[in-house]
């Protein structure tokens, strides 16, 4: 009985109302949206599981082919979607519509195909600010000095030019450090006091430096 009593205590009693203060901050919580996801109609749904393992393995394997890190990718479920229907958005801005086989091997072999050349199409969206930012953090951790002396060269924005560049012509930025070492020493060549570097020429130089 007292137990009983407890119980419907707990059920009355009511959470401390928030503030204003807390109701933006939640608002401010709530801002963005997936970098990329994948949703997938009724017939697809059982391979939804299947279709995030395959994204582990295409990201890898595109890493290892251009050094590019696909940003995290949410799969959904839509059941309003028509018969064998996936589509995958960038942003939340849907760029591919596609139908596939309900078959496991042939409907993740087909989605893993079109969301490489998803990715592949639209590097400047992929490849934001922040993950630059993390490249940065990484050659950071081997040589500060070059990103400090770099930071005075070019801004953020004009290294994920430089970075989006080589990838759309078939070359790869594994080798991140020497990539930035390249970009420090055309940048220091082409330096002018009063303009900014030239980031398409600097990637154009790197371009007829690399195999």
């Amino acid at each position: 009985m007292i137990e009983t009593i407890k119980n419907l205590l707990k059920l009355n009693k009511k959470e401390p109302e928030k503030d204003v203060y807390e109701k933006i901050n939640d608002l401010f919580d709530s801002l963005g949206t997936d970098e990329i996801s994948i949703s997938v109609g009724e017939d697809l749904i059982c391979f939804g599981k299947a279709v995030a393992e395959r994204v582990g393995e295409l990201r890898n394997k595109i890493k290892d082919k251009t050094g590019l890190i696909i940003p995290p990718v949410r799969v959904l479920d839509n059941l309003d979607f028509q018969e064998n229907e996936y589509r995958i958005k960038i942003r939340n801005e849907e760029v591919y519509t596609g139908f596939t086989v309900p078959k496991e091997d042939y409907a993740l072999n087909e989605i893993s195909r079109c969301l490489e050349k998803v990715c592949m199409d639209n590097l400047d969206r992929v490849l934001t600010n922040e993950m630059v930012e993390k490249y940065i953090e990484v050659v950071q951790r081997n040589n500060g000095w070059l990103i400090w002396y770099l930071a005075r060269l070019i801004p953020t924005t004009g290294i994920k030019v430089i970075l989006v560049d080589l990838i759309k012509n078939g070359k790869s930025i594994n080798d991140i450090t020497y990539i930035f070492e390249k970009i420090c020493e055309q940048a220091t060549k082409s330096r002018d006091i009063y303009t900014i570097p030239d980031v398409y020429k600097i990637a154009e130089k790197i371009k007829l430096e690399l195999k």
